[in-house]
């Protein structure tokens, strides 16, 4: 399976295969053995990382029911005490997907809500605890990272800002239109430049939503190609794109983490101790 995921980014020209195996370390530069290797030996060598990408949904809610530790962190309490933590249960399911490049730059980050039709409020967020900067009617001033109307993260690559993608479903999963739409996003920022006959490389899971037509028909269009390596049709637990401790796990962690400072905060402010849908692209970010 992996053999076959080289020999399709040989084609699609973002790696050369060499005439025999050799050991790379995490600089991606050539070791003569094991122990200064990083990863096992190989006959590929990527030479395009920046066009190589990777993404997975990593679901989420602004429950707290289900979080989990942070780490291997422990509470301290007295002898006969019973660590207790008050916790948020109104639930509000999301999903967020984090585009990565293989030399390790962020290139995207889209959240799916769910529901039949995206509200502004939860695209802008919302931070009750930042100053309000002018005006009453001064939108853009207060508009952006730490500001009243917080948005989510923003990426920065090749010199071009990439915004999150905020957008909706019925169940808060990824589909076939909801995948093009977000390619269809990055390929508007134009970081990508295909003029030297290499478009950008995806590598995804076999996830139902990679084989409708609308995401076929966007990644084959001759005015936006892209070269997409699909995994196990039907059978994502036979082969996972970017669902690492790393990446995952560590967002994860750090979700949670936020969801625990937001709801201390509202508690010393005596806001209502709930987390809402306009906090997610807040919390996101934070994370």
């Amino acid at each position: 399976m992996y053999a076959d995921i080289y020999k399709e980014m040989v084609m699609g020209k973002i790696a050369e295969e060499l005439e025999q195996e050799v050991w790379f370390d995490k600089e991606g530069d050539v070791v003569e053995t094991e122990g200064e290797a990083f990863g096992l030996q190989t006959k590929y060598k990527l030479t395009r990382p920046d066009k190589l990408l990777f993404v997975d949904e990593v679901g989420s809610n602004t429950s707290q029911a289900k979080d989990g530790q942070i780490g291997g962190e422990k509470f301290l309490v007295n002898a006969a005490g019973r660590p207790q933590q008050r916790s948020a249960l109104k639930d509000a399911h999301f999903t967020v997907l984090g585009f990565t490049a293989a030399d390790g730059y962020p290139v995207m980050c889209a959240i799916i809500f769910v529901a039949k039709q995206l509200e502004i409020g939860w695209v802008q967020g919302l931070d009750p605890f930042a100053e309000w900067i002018g005006t009453p009617d001064n939108i853009p001033a207060n508009t952006g990272p730490g500001k009243r109307y917080p948005q989510g993260p923003i990426c920065m690559l090749n010199g071009t800002t990439m915004p999150t993608m905020c957008c909706c479903s019925d169940s808060g999963s990824i589909t076939a239109e909801l995948l093009a739409a977000m390619l269809k996003q990055i390929d508007s920022s134009n970081i990508f430049d295909r003029s030297d006959g290499s478009p950008p490389f995806l590598l995804l899971d076999g996830h139902g939503s990679r084989f409708d037509l609308a995401f076929l028909e966007y990644i084959n269009s001759p005015l936006h190609p892209w070269h997409v390596c699909i995994g196990v049709p039907y059978g994502t637990s036979y082969l996972q794109v970017g669902d690492s401790t790393e990446q995952n796990g560590c967002f994860k962690m750090h979700l949670t983490q936020a969801k625990r400072d937001l709801l201390t905060k509202k508690a010393l402010y005596h806001l209502p101790f709930a987390i809402e849908k306009t906090d997610v692209v807040g919390i996101v970010a934070h994370a």
